[in-house]
């Protein structure tokens, strides 16, 4: 009897994770609850001869398990894509998971006031996304690498932030407005680049299967703009799904 082989597969550990199971789910794949750490097996899904090892990992470390084949593919979202600079196959796009990037600061600062200062700070969990963005227009801007880019400009550490918006009460709540819209982060199948023709028919497969499921596409965010000072947002980083970050000017 001749043993069945199997693919390896990355969760991320975000808000996306229900309904990316989910989906999984509806293309067969029995799996439970991924709160825990390991991998959890799953025989022959899709019928082509191949098991699953799904796993759950921290969303940034996704793409770099992919790269480096430790994981045959993955579910990770554009912006860390694109600020860690993994070259992976994207053969498929989730409905959900679709979040603008934007320029934002404290209620009353615009691009020129931030211009005009000597050294502006910009506070980001995406660094090279915002060098990229600030380079391309001119601006000498430090950028400070953190998580809670709130946190930093209330408490002064920065003057603006670079970041995903996912909900934007904080904003509201906060009185800070977007500047700029940057471009908007989708949520991509990945896949290694250096896979067999056989495992790549089962990963057709799959993504033949995601395809076929009913899914709602996400509510579109309200970006919270100040009033007076309405435009239409840009310019946007164009993103191929399948290359690296290109800003459009």
């Amino acid at each position: 009897m001749t043993q069945r082989q199997s693919l390896r597969l990355a969760l991320p550990m975000s808000a996306e994770l229900g309904g990316i199971v989910e989906q999984l789910r509806a293309c067969g794949f029995a799996l439970p609850d991924l709160d825990m750490p390991g991998l959890h097996h799953v025989g022959d899904p899709l019928g082509c001869g191949f098991d699953f090892e799904v796993f759950p990992l921290a969303p940034a470390d996704v793409g770099t398990y992919v790269e480096h084949a430790i994981s045959h593919l993955g579910v990770m979202s554009t912006d860390l894509l694109n600020e860690t600079g993994v070259e992976v196959w994207r053969p498929y796009t989730f409905a959900f998971g679709r979040y603008p990037l934007i320029l934002a600061a404290p209620k009353g600062e615009t691009f020129a006031s931030l211009s005009s200062r000597p050294l502006a700070r910009i506070a980001t969990p995406y660094p090279a996304l915002a060098r990229e963005v600030f380079a391309h227009r001119g601006m000498n801007v430090e950028v400070v690498n953190v998580s809670d880019t709130y946190t930093a400009c209330l408490l002064g550490l920065a003057d603006a932030f670079v970041d995903r918006l996912e909900d934007p009460a904080p904003m509201h709540e906060h009185d800070f407005r977007a500047i700029d819209v940057l471009g908007y982060s989708q949520l991509k199948l990945v896949v290694n680049r250096a896979l067999g023709s056989r495992r790549r028919i089962a990963i057709q497969a799959l993504v033949k299967c995601l395809q076929a499921q009913p899914v709602a596409a996400a509510p579109v965010i309200d970006i919270p703009f100040d009033d007076e000072d309405e435009q239409l947002p840009g310019p946007f980083l164009e993103w191929d799904e399948d290359s690296g970050g290109e800003i459009a000017g």
